[in-house]
């Protein structure tokens, strides 16, 4: 059982899959978005696309006044 005030950890792979088992792979998301889906904080999921732009492909691109969006590029062989 999970500490009160204490949220589960999550991993990269777990933020990647948010991206990857939708149906438009291509869709940008809020950290918002990616943290319902996970089920944490939106600070839990902002830090861990923030590693992961860091870290891998996940491009973000800020929209509007604090807004932000998340995706994975899709490459195009050719």
């Amino acid at each position: 059982m999970v500490d009160p005030g204490r949220e589960t950890k999550y991993t990269e792979s777990d933020v990647i899959a948010v991206f990857r088992d939708r149906s438009d792979y291509a869709e940008p998301l809020t950290a918002s978005e990616v943290a319902e889906e996970l089920g944490c904080s939106r600070r839990t999921a902002l830090n861990r696309l923030h590693d992961l732009q860091d870290e891998t492909d996940v491009t973000s691109k800020k929209v509007g006044g604090r807004s932000r969006v998340w995706w994975i590029p899709v490459r195009m062989d050719g």
